[in-house]
């Protein structure tokens, strides 16, 4: 029985990632909203998707977005694809976590809980992907495929802005020169994809206001927060990428360190806070416990502390201890081996 429950092991949590997706189903967020963009958009009316304010989303996530809702009703994607995309994600976890059969369990356990949070329908699904695009740029320009490292980019522009964020972890994979050229490329790209909108119509996405969410570091009495305090924001957190990018440059775990303090430094810093702003952070904690194979015990502990500070809205807290592990596992550089799906494990 325990040789064929270890045999199977992927089809149980495939089975169990399914059933915990449809339990804990709820009405995403900006789902429906987003499709509706895209229906707009493959009609040709570019105009109108960004008229109003409110769209913050890529033209990709609105694709995604629309996708996911074939099939489904009253904007609630069809249970079957729910199902779907929630065994694929804890099995993609155990995949890149293959080769020991604790560490393949730990990933599929710690995604299975982040299927009860839930991950990804709390929230806009198509954002999960971005750090693993960051991480995949950052590979592509180790390798000196410098322009695919720049798509890599621009796709997780052309899914949510704030993706822009990870533009500096080049700084990790290649020469200062080179990083800047391809960063002001992957810019260039994402931007274009928002081209068609900007011309044609009114652009209304820099016209947006957001409430600062109580809970945050930023002070309530502040009330209304702009793009231009996002701005500021922005410069703050890629500075932060970027110097721990330059300080990963000979740290094989780049791949996954990068991306994951991306994603942390975006929760620690918002003035709003939504509990989906922590779903990159998982997924890159994966990948980090993934690609660290000594010293896993810090990647792990990043996961389950953000899947708390998701669960009971422990942002501040939630986010600076995050940052913490992080800065603990960069001091301790020294005897690390990292492996990446396609990389080579190097010392």
């Amino acid at each position: 029985m325990t040789e064929s429950l270890i045999r199977y092991r992927w089809a149980i949590a495939a089975v169990l990632a399914a059933v915990a997706g449809i339990l804990t189903a709820t009405l995403p967020p900006d789902l429906a909203d987003f499709a509706a963009a895209t229906d707009l958009m493959l009609h040709g009316r570019f105009a109108d998707v960004y008229a109003m304010p409110w769209n913050q989303a890529g033209p990709a996530q609105l694709l995604v977005a629309r996708i996911l809702l074939i099939g489904g009703q009253d904007s609630m994607p069809a249970m079957p694809v729910i199902g779907l995309v929630d065994a694929a994600l804890v099995v993609g976890a155990m995949w890149l976590c293959r080769g020991g059969l604790r560490r393949e369990l730990f990933a599929g356990g710690l995604a299975l809980l982040w299927m009860l949070a839930p991950l990804p329908w709390n929230g806009h699904p198509a954002e999960i992907g971005i750090p693993l695009l960051w991480a995949y740029a950052i590979k592509l320009a180790k390798d000196g495929r410098h322009l695919a490292a720049a798509a890599s980019l621009a796709l997780g522009v052309a899914i949510a802005p704030w993706a822009i964020l990870g533009v500096p972890g080049l700084l990790a994979a290649a020469p200062f020169g080179r990083a800047v050229r391809t960063g002001v490329l992957a810019v260039a790209l994402g931007a274009g994809s928002y081209l068609p909108f900007g011309l044609t119509g009114h652009f209304a996405m820099f016209e947006m206001h957001w409430a600062v969410s109580a809970g945050t570091l930023w002070p309530t009495r502040i009330g209304e927060v702009t793009w231009v305090i996002r701005l500021v924001q922005a410069v703050v957190v890629a500075g932060g990428v970027a110097l721990i990018a330059l300080r990963c440059r000979r740290d094989p775990r780049a791949v996954a360190l990068v991306p994951l303090a991306g994603a942390v430094l975006r929760v620690a810093t918002d003035p709003v806070h939504f509990p989906y702003y922590w779903f990159p952070v998982a997924v890159a904690a994966i990948l980090l416990f993934a690609v660290d194979r000594r010293r896993p015990l810090i990647a792990g502990a990043i996961g389950y502390l953000a899947l708390l500070a998701e669960a009971g809205n422990f942002t501040v807290a939630g986010s600076l201890g995050c940052l913490a592990l992080i800065i603990v596992t960069l001091v301790k550089t020294g005897d690390t081996r990292a492996t990446f799906p396609a990389v080579t494990a190097t010392r």
